[in-house]
């Protein structure tokens, strides 16, 4: 299944890739709090930044045929975050990010979006996938490890601060 043009149904939900329709929710998890907090500021500040990011987003899944994808509630649309692999360049395979809009966090939306997106990542023969996260971010740490993943300690990377690594081995 590639990326590029399926769309991912579980449960609830529905992954997809972003549009450009999408830039007035995709503005508001940027400026979100929580994400600016453990994610950073990504300069997206404006509806024609947002749609420069989404840009930016469907080109490099279109290149590396990964990438982040949106997460929506299947039976009214309605969006709830976004969930993906991205390419660190520095591992051998993609790491997992992902992020809620606040009235989707603590219902298991997230956790049933990186299910899909690690099925996914088995079923195309990826050995394993790296995740990252702000070290105060005690949430999706815990996310990360109810979903199978180790922690191995700390990443340092000149474009954000420390984070916590995890590993999640998905072939034998």
């Amino acid at each position: 299944m590639n990326t590029n043009s399926s769309i991912f149904t579980r449960n609830d939900i529905t992954l997809r890739p972003l549009t450009f329709d999408d830039k007035q929710w995709v503005l508001a998890l940027q400026q979100d709090p929580l994400w600016l907090k453990y994610i950073g500021s990504k300069n997206v500040n404006t509806l024609d930044n947002a749609c420069d990011y989404i840009g930016r987003t469907n080109a490099q899944r279109e290149e590396w045929g990964y990438g982040l994808l949106a997460v929506e509630a299947t039976d009214t649309k309605q969006p709830l975050g976004v969930c993906g692999l991205f390419n660190r360049f520095a591992f051998e395979c993609p790491d997992l990010g992902f992020a809620m809009l606040p009235e989707a966090r603590g219902r298991g939306i997230c956790y049933a979006a990186c299910q899909c997106v690690i099925a996914w990542s088995a079923s195309e023969g990826y050995r394993f996938l790296t995740a990252m996260t702000h070290p105060e971010n005690m949430a999706s740490q815990r996310l990360l490890q109810r979903l199978g993943f180790k922690k191995l300690g700390f990443y340092f990377d000149k474009t954000f601060p420390k984070q916590h690594l995890f590993r999640l081995d998905l072939q034998p």
